[in-house]
């Protein structure tokens, strides 16, 4: 019996870890994703041609991205829990073995969590104030594109903060 719930909780465990990695692959791709678009909206905005009113869509994508980023960043702390709260001390229990040796409560008590997570919320507002200032100082004069550039703007800065409060923790 002891045998059979060791093999259940380990399978748990693996099936858990293997969702991690697939979580923090997915996210990898997609910043290198986000990259590409942003990239690409910036070369057309100061291409030779240079149609600077397509920086109007680096927002709208970092937010796009950030949210995606976000919300895996937010799945994969659940299941980290869970591993860590459930999952772990159960095994640890079964094996007689600490708590303390199993990954994620050993990583809870000696990483350091959040740089990545930070990074991509400070650029989803360093992408969207600055393409708006840009837009702001080169495109203003253009009367019909000044209600369009409040709106987005207003749309775009609420949009941040809302995702800003819903995932900053």
């Amino acid at each position: 019996m002891r045998d059979g719930l060791q093999s259940h909780f380990e399978y748990i465990n693996t099936d858990i870890r293997d969702e991690i990695k697939r979580r923090i692959d997915q996210r990898d791709k997609y910043s290198v994703q986000m990259t590409i678009v942003l990239s690409a909206v910036l070369a057309i905005a100061f291409s030779e041609r240079g149609f600077q009113k397509a920086l109007i869509a680096a927002p709208l994508a970092s937010i796009y991205f950030t949210v995606l980023i976000l919300y895996s960043y937010r799945v994969h702390g659940l299941l980290a829990k869970y591993l860590r709260e459930r999952i772990e001390p159960q095994l640890a229990q079964i094996t007689r073995s600490e708590v303390k040796l199993y990954w994620e409560n050993y990583y809870k008590d000696n990483a350091i969590p959040g740089i990545r997570k930070r990074f991509f919320m400070s650029a989803l507002w360093v992408i969207t104030l600055f393409t708006l200032l840009v837009l702001y100082a080169t495109q203003w004069e253009d009367e019909d594109f000044q209600l369009v550039l409040v709106a987005v703007t207003v749309i775009y800065v609420v949009s941040c903060a809302v995702i800003t409060f819903r995932f900053w923790k």
